[in-house]
């Protein structure tokens, strides 16, 4: 009995862990992604609002993925930069226009950070080729899976992303979690690889100019993605027995 409930207590902790970082998106600053359409193109704003009278010194990623329906390929186009948020203000951060199609799924995401490089704000849209418009998400009942943000600075932090993104792909993990791929600078040319989901660290280490490492690695990181993932399945379905 006292089993039991050490588990239940731990899962109910762990719940709330991941709870916590969910709530925390667009409660200070809220990302917007604004659209209009005509035809075949759509024109894409992503917006950050403070809402806070703070002073915020922040940088966004503005991406356009799209996910060929045929062969399930997946391109990924993307728009950065820093900037500073007046308080109580809303800033246009970027525009921009895409060509849709009814062969692709496409994926709008605007992701905004903090100066300590966490994920504060969030929005996402998925285009709806076959009605010719642009809907959210959870209206459509679309979901873009598989997606993995390239959040790396050096040709290190690339490689290994390249080496995570085919792995996971060849592993049909295709979550509808976003899986993060950050590289921090510590000291010089130095840096450390961090992959994240939900603001959650799965894996971390220090970057190293060596292939077979950063294979080693990125093997070592889809286990523990799959892990956290199968856990967060289980939980689900146990919170649903309830």
């Amino acid at each position: 009995m006292k089993i039991v409930v050490k588990i239940l207590i731990s899962l109910i902790a762990f719940l709330c862990s991941i709870f916590t970082n969910a709530q925390i998106l667009n409660t200070e600053v809220k990302a917007k992604i604004e659209i209009s359409s005509f035809e075949d193109l759509v024109a894409i704003t992503g917006t950050a609002e403070n809402l806070t009278s703070v002073l915020q010194n922040l940088h966004y990623k503005l991406s356009v993925i799209k996910k060929n329906k045929t062969n399930s390929n997946i391109s990924s186009n993307s728009q950065n930069g820093s900037f500073t948020l007046e308080p109580n203000s809303k800033n246009i951060l970027s525009t921009t226009k895409i060509n849709i199609s009814s062969k692709d799924e496409t994926i709008i995401l605007l992701l905004i950070y903090d100066e300590d490089e966490k994920l504060i704000g969030k929005d996402r849209l998925v285009v709806d080729n076959m009605k010719n418009k642009t809907t959210e998400e959870k209206e459509i009942g679309l979901e873009m899976k598989g997606i993995i943000s390239d959040e790396t600075k050096t040709k290190i932090g690339k490689d290994y992303y390249d080496l995570f993104f085919k792995k996971y792909n060849l592993e049909n993990i295709n979550a509808s979690k976003i899986v993060t791929i950050e590289e921090e600078q510590l000291f010089g040319r130095t840096t450390k690889i961090k992959i994240l989901i939900d603001n959650i660290t799965l894996n971390e280490f220090i970057a190293k100019p060596n292939e077979e490492f950063l294979e080693s690695m990125a093997e070592q990181s889809i286990v523990l993605t799959k892990k956290y993932l199968k856990q967060l399945e289980l939980n689900e379905k146990l919170i649903s027995q309830y």
